[in-house]
């Protein structure tokens, strides 16, 4: 229920109420113009800020556009520049590649003609050589023709005056009859002065030096055809993908079997087994086939079968093959008994063994000359070659290695170790004994006796000491076998070789005195009578 009084305009407190509210309305109005005023204002200076910010956007924006710009163009002018260096250094490897591969060139020319000299001066040399070899040879051999005629003198000498004394005798002898005759009384019939034994060699041992020095290069140039068969072989090996890799394993298998021989009762039996298998496997290959009789050094008693061309090509890999077992045990000599000379005997055995093996001959005939070869190639004093140690020519003849092809000379002590393993190796294949064996010896005792023959025979004043150590090692660990198979003449052999020889010769080296000392302690220990 509302007052009575709430209209009434005449009430003091409506009056003072009235009042109120028209101030606080003017007060609200107030407030509120001066609300909208500040805001106008804001308005204004926001509107102003924005057109402000607006304007730097404005500006920073072209700002950024502009070092955009300069930013791009920075980065065109630095390209621009990087390809200009590389097209500077492209240029700048051009020049030096011509510039290199022109000194190349010149290089390659250079050494083209200071090869073409060198072959020219080694043409040259050995041309020198060729004809002092010749000179050498043509004077050994007047040397042997005039020592032959000498001694066919002297035997037509001997003869004349031995006739000349039965003639005396038989003339004496008659005469002293007719008075036996005439004085009826008995004589005795004269007593004959007993004529001297002349040294003599197993039949068929004897070779003048011309002889020697032929079968020399025969086995010389069969060496020059087995380098031959192996670039024969090599060639056709290229045309041959199988035949290839066949090569290369048996090569390196062969090799290895070879490096695995020892000393010791059954030791190389399973290496000596695995080298037959693959020379078998390779007999087996009837292609490529090659002139076995190329390697064959013609001897007299094969004469009819070298000459017959019949079956004359057999399998060319079981040959390349041969000769790289040879070639491997050559090496198996040099570097194992060289230091250890009894290390020679199994390898010496497993040699024989191989060669003498009916699956390797060619028509019965054993192809051992092929390691042979190699051994002339290497040791030539063990057929009585000589030379000066002094000369080049000398140490070419005397087996004497280099360090490398056209290298300097080995040490004398590297020669030395390698002549001691030759010398004993070649007596381990050399003295086999194959009495109980149904299988031919490839390389029969009688080489051994003419390659200590031939050494001893070598004139004193050409005795080198390359033939004391090859002689040394020769016998050393060996002179049982050699008295076993020559009984009385190979001790005979034994006191020329040990005691005469190294005494005459002109080089009385170390050489020589380790040989005498080898003859003492055979005096000492095996009571042999050597002493002159």
């Amino acid at each position: 229920m509302s007052s009575p009084w709430k209209s009434a305009t005449d009430s003091p407190s409506r009056q003072l109420l009235l009042e109120l509210g028209r101030i606080r309305s003017d007060a609200n109005d107030s407030f509120y113009s001066r609300l909208d005023e500040e805001t106008l204002t804001l308005e204004a200076a926001h509107r102003a800020a924005l057109v402000a910010a607006a304007a730097e956007h404005e500006r920073v924006r072209q700002s950024a556009e502009i070092a955009r710009e300069q930013f791009e163009l920075e980065l065109e002018r630095q390209r621009r520049i990087q390809e200009e260096s590389e097209r500077r250094e492209l240029e700048r490897r051009r020049r030096e590649k011509a510039e290199r591969d022109l000194r190349e060139l010149e290089e390659q020319k250079r050494r083209l003609d200071e090869f073409h000299r060198a072959e020219a001066e080694k043409r040259r040399v050995e041309e020198e050589i060729k004809a002092k070899e010749r000179a050498e040879e043509e004077r050994r051999r007047r040397e042997e023709q005039e020592r032959v005629e000498a001694a066919r003198r002297r035997e037509a000498e001997e003869a004349e005056a031995r006739k000349k004394a039965q003639d005396a005798a038989a003339a004496a002898q008659a005469k002293a009859e007719e008075a036996r005759r005439a004085a009826a009384v008995p004589q005795a019939k004269p007593i004959q002065a007993p004529v001297a034994p002349q040294p003599s060699a197993p039949a068929g041992l004897r070779r003048s030096i011309a002889e020697k020095n032929a079968v020399h290069q025969q086995y010389a140039q069969l060496h020059r055809r087995l380098k031959e068969l192996r670039s024969f072989m090599v060639q056709q090996s290229k045309q041959n993908p199988v035949l290839k890799k066949n090569m290369g394993d048996m090569r390196r298998e062969i090799k290895k079997c070879v490096g695995q021989l020892t000393e010791g009762k059954g030791t190389n039996r399973i290496p000596t087994e695995r080298i037959k298998t693959l020379l078998k496997e390779a007999s087996s290959l009837s292609e490529p086939a090659v002139d076995v009789r190329q390697y064959i050094v013609p001897k007299p008693e094969l004469a009819p079968l070298l000459q017959s061309a019949d079956g004359a090509h057999g399998p060319g890999l079981l040959v390349y093959l041969l000769n790289i077992f040879a070639k491997a045990i050559i090496s198996q000599f040099i570097n194992e008994s060289s230091v250890s000379p009894k290390s020679a005997d199994p390898i010496g055995v497993v040699a024989a063994s191989v060669f003498s093996s009916n699956d390797f001959r060619w028509k019965g005939v054993s192809l051992i000359d092929i390691l042979m070869a190699k051994f002339h190639v290497v040791c030539p004093v063990l057929w009585g070659i000589y030379g000066s140690e002094k000369t080049e020519q000398g140490r070419q003849r005397l087996g004497w290695w280099r360090e490398e092809p056209g290298g300097p000379w080995i040490s004398e002590q590297r020669h030395n170790e390698r002549m001691t393993g030759l010398g004993s190796g070649f007596a381990a294949i050399a003295l086999r004994n194959f009495e109980k064996s149904p299988l031919q010896n490839p390389y029969p005792n009688i080489h051994y006796w003419r390659a200590v023959a031939s050494i001893v025979n070598v004139p004193p004043q050409e005795a080198t000491g390359t033939h004391f150590v090859v002689l040394k090692a020769m016998i050393e660990n060996y002179e049982g076998r050699f008295l076993e198979f020559y009984g009385h003449a190979a001790l005979v052999a034994l006191k020329k070789a040990l005691v005469a020889f190294p005494r005459q010769a002109t080089n009385q080296g170390v050489a020589a005195k380790a040989v005498t000392v080898l003859a003492d302690v055979y005096q000492r220990d095996k009571r042999l009578t050597l002493a002159a």
